[in-house]
């Protein structure tokens, strides 16, 4: 775990502009379980139907974030556009993504603007940051050790 929160405050990322809205559903329980210690949490995640994998939740971070190698696996192409991005090493310029879905759970958001960086690695196939999570309203219960997204 604590490899995870290296991780976390490597690609804890303050961006100059927010994302644009996404949309979104909620199918179901809205409660997802956690993985983590308290000091970091873990979700499993599904990108566009195809790869799933283990995200770290991040609410300081603007976007979502994709290891290079689940980009090029599932055929995820910039879209033109970079933003800043504020890394424990400097600042860097990131591409932009736009995923077609991300699932929680069975909560779904559609068209999410994600950066690819190259932070991100195994164990981790990503950062779920606000451009998915501001399309709910969210909660983390560490006691319970649960996620919840209405």
């Amino acid at each position: 775990m604590s490899r995870r929160v290296s991780l976390l405050v490597l690609t804890l990322l303050v961006l100059t502009k927010a994302p644009a809205r996404t949309e979104w559903s909620r199918g179901g329980n809205g409660e997802v379980p956690l993985d983590g210690s308290g000091t970091s949490w873990v979700v499993r995640a599904t990108i566009n139907g195809k790869y799933t994998g283990s995200f770290l939740i991040d609410t300081g971070a603007s976007y979502c974030v994709l290891a290079p190698s689940v980009a090029e696996r599932l055929a995820i192409t910039p879209t033109g556009e970079h933003v800043v991005v504020q890394t424990a090493n400097g600042t860097v310029s990131a591409p932009v993504v736009r995923v077609a879905t991300i699932d929680v759970g069975k909560n779904r958001a559609r068209d999410v603007l994600a950066v690819v960086h190259p932070a991100i690695g195994p164990p981790l196939a990503g950062v779920i940051g606000l451009s998915f999570l501001n399309n709910f309203s969210y909660g983390i219960d560490s006691k319970r050790r649960l996620l919840r997204l209405d």
